[in-house]
Formats: structure tokens, sequence, C-alpha cells
């Protein structure tokens, strides 16, 4: 409701509204319930030292298989998605980079796809997490979304 009635306001008076507020508080809380919300989510494409991709296999997915990932909680990027491989699989990753921001529907969101490589560990089973496999580019599993094949291929293409 709040976000209606600010858009209809001339975005020139917006900008003089703000700068001349003396409360920054307000001001940030009237910014804040302005806004869109929207989610962001961490995926990862990681490889072992052989240069296949990590899998999993999702317990409650109607296609199971896919790369790591989650949502962010109040973290740096990385952070989240090292804190995800490792609470879904045990394995430890080294975060090499951010490969793609992406925005999606259903729920609104930013996804931010990072490469990575695995550098120890062994799986571990979780509630999330039935099983996990290295694959090579091209020999992809049933039950793997075509959007998730096409992410993959396309990052590592990169370089």
């Amino acid at each position: 409701m709040l976000s209606k009635l600010i858009n209809l306001l001339p975005r020139d008076w917006l900008v003089l509204l703000y700068k001349h507020t003396p409360f920054t508080k307000f001001k940030n809380w009237v910014v804040y319930r302005a806004q869109h919300k929207f989610l962001v989510a961490v995926l990862g494409v990681i490889t072992n030292d052989e240069g296949q991709v990590l899998l999993l296999k999702h317990v409650y997915r109607e296609q199971p298989w896919g790369i790591p990932g989650g949502w962010m909680e109040l973290e740096k990027p990385e952070d989240g998605l090292t804190r995800e491989v490792f609470e879904e699989t045990g394995l430890k990753v080294q975060i090499i980079g951010l490969s793609r921001a992406i925005f999606g529907q259903k729920p609104n969101r930013v996804d931010l796809v990072f490469k990575g490589r695995i550098i120890e560990g062994a799986f571990i089973r979780s509630t999330e997490i039935s099983e996990i496999l290295y694959c090579s580019i091209g020999s992809w599993p049933d039950g793997m979304p075509t959007e998730q094949k096409k992410l993959i291929e396309e990052i590592l293409s990169d370089g």
C-alpha cells in the first residue's frame, strides 16, 4: 500500500523529500517499505579435480538432480553458498567467482550462480539430499532440469 502511494509522487519530489528529511531512520523505513522485495539464492557449479560437476539429488523436487544451492541468510553470498553445500553434503568448497546473476519469478528472486571446486570432505546424507553424483558435461542423469544443464554448460564453457 505505501509503495503504491509513494510511487504516485513524481520522482523529483521523492528526491527532494529524501534529501531534506532530517530523520535518517524514518527515511530508511519509508524507502524499505516502498521497495519491492525479492529473495536471493546462491547456486554453485562446483567441480572436482577431474573437472566433473557436483550434482545433488534433492528429496523434495519433482526433477531431483541439480546443482547445489539455497537461500541466503544475512551473509556474504560466497559464505552462503559454502554454508549451504556443507550443510547439505558435508563437503567443503572453495568459491572461485561469480558467473551469473539471474532474475527469476515464483518466487521473485535473484539467483547468484558461482563457480567453485571441492576442497575436502566426504558426502554425508542430509534431510534434503539423498545422494550426490560427479558428472561429466553431457552425461546428465535422468531427472535433471534442462535449464540447469544449459546453465552448467554455459558457465563451464566461459572458462
